[in-house]
């Protein structure tokens, strides 16, 4: 084996031995980005059987004993099968990333990838049968027949197909991620131009190690970014709940019916004050946690926050709880604020006699349903994308909070006039 053959067998061990550790890194991080973060798991566990496959074949090249014999032509296949299978996988990972970047659905070039992919494996098998590609000689060493540029071409074309979307999409991903994705797309097809003029290193695999190390790095750079502004989010979102939920004029109102119960009801006066306390205990806890916390500890804080609400405001407050499901974390305040809109926004804003507020939870297949629903004013719900509009600035933050600390989303229906339904989706696998 001469020195430049040892270093690409000792590139492409340590290539197989960081796409493992990369796999495990990011199957850690997946809440991050699970969808994103399954494809480029997919893709390095591909790339390091790529690198396991050719180095076994390298191992066992020459080898003229009945194993050597099986293994260099299982490995080499092997090493043929990956390194096509990465192409379709790629662009299926980028793909995702566009999609969710910048809200487009039906990019079908991956499929072209696809079918690249089954017309090499096509090619690989009827070679097996009638070489025209690349047979072995009687020590069971490897060599290129006639048509062996054929897989080269093929990478070569779906790699070059991949960078034109690539390009054409570009301004949605920030610096690190298109310097990672472009040298992805681009030393495997400058290897592949060398490998033609220099037969018998495998310069593709060795540029996909290096391009899997930019991208692996560029996830884990997203990874961070996502972390800071989860962090600074939180941080302010912190300091609005406490001004939000911890307000003199609903401290003050609620003593004030303590006051009056004390003279008229004292025992319903003692009521009051559990529940009082209960409010202020679940504020305090809520607001020192940095994390999603059992919808059982947010319903509680619900139905204090209801009660007095409905002390306070009489028999004009009816409502109603069907809780069905609560096997699931969400993120403080969450439901609270939404309660908390329907009463000041909803009922209290047309003075409603008979306002009604419905509280459900229900699991549907593999999600959590949460749902508000009052009958008061209602709205009209574009005025949400009016930033001028301080009146539901709590459902804006209430959904970017859901978006990350649990994957959830928020949904409003609304009608001025009939009343608004608040819809919280948690995905149970998070």
């Amino acid at each position: 084996m001469t020195t430049l053959q040892y270093v690409h067998f000792s590139i492409e061990i340590w290539g197989a031995l960081f796409s493992l550790i990369s796999v495990v890194s990011i199957y850690i991080t997946r809440h991050f980005d699970r969808k994103g973060a399954k494809k480029l798991i997919v893709l390095l566990f591909s790339a390091m059987m790529l690198m396991i496959s050719d180095s076994l074949a390298w191992i066992f090249r020459g080898n003229p004993s009945e194993a050597g014999y099986y293994i260099v032509r299982i490995a080499n296949f092997a090493a043929f099968y990956f390194g096509f299978l990465v192409m379709p996988l790629i662009a299926d990972y980028i793909s995702h990333i566009i999609s969710v970047r910048a809200g487009i659905s039906g990019l079908y070039w991956k499929y072209f990838e696809w079918a690249l992919f089954v017309t090499g494996m096509i090619l690989l098998i009827i070679n097996l049968f009638h070489p025209f590609i690349y047979s072995f000689d009687e020590r069971n060493t490897y060599f290129r027949l006639m048509y062996g540029m054929i897989p080269g071409a093929i990478a070569f074309v779906g790699i070059v197909i991949t960078l034109g979307v690539v390009l054409e999409y570009i301004s949605y991903m920030n610096n690190f991620e298109k310097a990672a994705i472009i040298m992805f797309l681009v030393l495997p097809n400058v290897a592949v131009i060398i490998q033609t003029l220099r037969y018998g290193i495998a310069f593709t695999n060795i540029a996909i190690v290096f391009s899997l190390f930019l991208l692996f790095v560029s996830y884990e750079f997203n990874y961070m970014q996502y972390n800071m502004d989860k962090e600074k989010m939180m941080a302010e979102e912190r300091i609005r709940l406490i001004n939000q939920q911890v307000q003199p004029h609903f401290i003050f109102n609620t003593l004030s019916v303590i006051r009056h119960l004390c003279k008229k009801a004292p025992d319903e006066a003692a009521d009051a004050i559990n529940e009082f306390s209960g409010y202020l205990r679940s504020c305090t806890d809520f607001l020192n946690e940095t994390e999603c916390i059992p919808a059982e500890r947010e319903l509680d804080l619900v139905k204090h926050y209801i009660y007095l609400e409905q002390k306070r405001f009489g028999k004009s407050i009816e409502v109603e709880y069907n809780i069905e499901d609560e096997d699931f974390d969400i993120p403080p305040f969450a439901i609270q604020t939404s309660v908390e809109n329907a009463i000041k926004h909803g009922l209290r804003a047309q003075n409603k006699t008979d306002g009604r507020i419905r509280v459900s939870t229900r699991l549907v297949k593999d999600e959590h349903i949460i749902e508000i629903e009052d009958n008061g004013a209602g709205f009209d719900t574009a005025i949400l994308d009016d930033p001028g509009f301080k009146n539901h600035v709590g459902i804006k933050n209430t959904a970017e909070r859901l978006r990350l600390m649990c994957k959830g989303t928020i949904d409003v229906s609304s009608e001025p006039g009939k009343g608004t339904k608040v819809t919280i989706i948690i995905p149970k696998e998070q």
